[in-house]
């Protein structure tokens, strides 16, 4: 397994036990993480959560002097019509972080975002890539009783909520469990984002869907660049079902392990196959600044997902030139 791989997979690791949405990367495994996940959830959470809400509102709503107009990534003005979940180019909403209880948003290092098919969701990670808080928001009741009963326990607590005519989910660390209602007034629903990442897909294959935007940045010092660009996960759906991902990673990586093979776009690359999650797919280590995988996201070498497939799709690939500018990244990932 490469650096890569690892990296991939302990972000990926990592989102799955957040919340219970596997972001399209293979819709039969949700189906039956979601089946599991709904006979575990208790009777009685949503009650709480309507208990915990009508207290949170007697609460003083913290940093509400402060006129806050600007947007995490850049803002999408012309926004087309739609909601939560109706295209994987948008994100709804935006969490302003004067209203985050102090012990929350002060930990807060990298904002994570992503948008997809009926859902969107924030995550909140400190300094060591560790949980402080997610916001989970979908249109399918299902999934939103799923995360409850995926983090009402253990390391994790969750709350279902109601507010504006969307609903959601919070999730923070049991430490962290009586901020969760706070936390839900940080949300702002008067903004619509773009969900960006320093890469563009020119077309896709005929048939095909832009299934889900990924995209993570690290918040810079007052004394720095204001932001710097973590990660983005571009997935695709084939026209036959099948998944195609796209990982590209901003994190320096060691590369002892990369022996190209081949050459995509000028640049060397190495078609790698194996057992387990992303050990089958395409590398190009240094794609433009970007750590890129292109991947078909199985545990077994699949044999629709050749070295033809995935090269069609890293041929079709432009990095931005300025990775650390989110406003000067593509309008939309793909097309």
């Amino acid at each position: 397994m490469t650096d890569l791989e690892s990296r991939v997979r302990e972000v990926l690791v990592e989102r799955a036990g957040r919340t219970p949405v596997a972001a399209g990367l293979g819709e039969r495994a949700a189906r039956r993480g979601r089946a599991v996940r709904q006979r575990r959830f208790v009777v009685g959470t949503v009650a709480a959560a309507i208990v915990a809400l009508a207290l949170a509102a007697l609460l003083p709503r913290a940093g509400a002097e402060r006129d806050f107009t600007d947007t995490t990534l850049p803002a999408e003005t012309a926004a087309p019509p739609g909601g939560i979940g109706s295209d994987p180019g948008l994100l709804h909403f935006d969490v302003d972080p004067a209203r985050l209880p102090g012990t929350l948003g002060d930990r807060i290092a990298v904002t994570e975002w992503v948008s997809g098919d009926g859902y969107e969701r924030f995550m909140g990670l400190d300094a060591e890539s560790k949980l402080v808080v997610s916001v989970l928001l979908a249109t399918d009741t299902a999934r939103l009783d799923a995360a409850v009963a995926a983090n009402g326990a253990g390391d994790n607590r969750a709350l279902r909520w109601q507010r504006d005519g969307v609903e959601g989910v919070t999730i923070m660390r049991w430490a962290d469990r009586d901020l969760l209602s706070q936390a839900v007034q940080a949300l702002r629903f008067d903004v619509t984002q773009r969900c960006a990442m320093p890469l563009r897909l020119s077309e896709m294959e005929m048939g095909a869907t832009w299934l889900e935007c990924q995209t993570a940045i690290r918040r810079g010092e007052p004394s720095g660049p204001e932001t710097a660009w973590v990660y983005s996960g571009l997935t695709v759906r084939r026209a036959d079902g099948r998944i195609v991902f796209i990982w590209a990673d901003g994190r320096p990586l060691p590369k002892s392990s990369f022996a190209p093979d081949r050459s995509v776009a000028g640049r060397p690359a190495q078609w790698r196959t194996g057992t387990g999650g992303l050990a089958h797919g395409l590398w190009i280590p240094d794609f433009g600044g970007i750590d890129l995988y292109v991947t078909d996201y199985e545990r077994e070498p699949a044999a629709w997902f050749t070295p033809d497939e995935a090269t069609w799709y890293a041929a079709r690939l432009t990095p931005s030139t300025n990775l650390d500018d989110p406003s000067s990244w593509p309008r939309r990932a793909v097309g």
